[in-house]
Parts: C-alpha cells; sequence; structure tokens
C-alpha cells in the first residue's frame, strides 16, 4: 500500500493536533481523579509527577512529528 505525499502530510497533521488537543485534556481530568481519589497527598503528588513526565513525552512526540512534516514537505518525494 502507498500513500501519497498530500495523503502523508494530512496523517502527520491529525497525528499533531491529536497530540496537542488530547494531551491537556487527559492532564486536566486526570489531575480531578486524582484530587478525588482518597489518596494520601504523597501518593497523589508522585503520581502528579509521573503524569507530567508523559506529557512532556507527549511535547517531544508533537517536535518530532513536526520535523517529519517539514522534511516530507521539502523532499521531492510523492509517493511513500
Amino acid at each position: 500500500m502507498s500513500v501519497t505525499k498530500k495523503e502523508l502530510l494530512k496523517m502527520i497533521d491529525d497525528a499533531i493536533d491529536l497530540e496537542e488537543k488530547s494531551i491537556p485534556v487527559y492532564m486536566k481530568h486526570i489531575n480531578t481523579a486524582l484530587f478525588w481519589s482518597g489518596l494520601p497527598e504523597w501518593e497523589r503528588k508522585q503520581l502528579g509527577i509521573y503524569l507530567n513526565m508523559l506529557a512532556k513525552e507527549s511535547g517531544k512526540h508533537s517536535v518530532k512529528l513536526n520535523s517529519l512534516k517539514k522534511k516530507i514537505e521539502q523532499g521531492g518525494k510523492d509517493v511513500y
């Protein structure tokens, strides 16, 4: 199965959009769940730290996807 440059760029744009929009929503919901969880404060803080690490990793995904998008846009290849 081959994918045209235009189709691939659309898929990358969709992935970037999903990363940028979904992570803040998930963070908010999970932080709210942690607040109401009844877990000790120390455990909530630890889980919050892990959650922030995941959010930062997601930010790295967006950077990599944008870099890939730029490389594909500048390339001469049209089928992948």
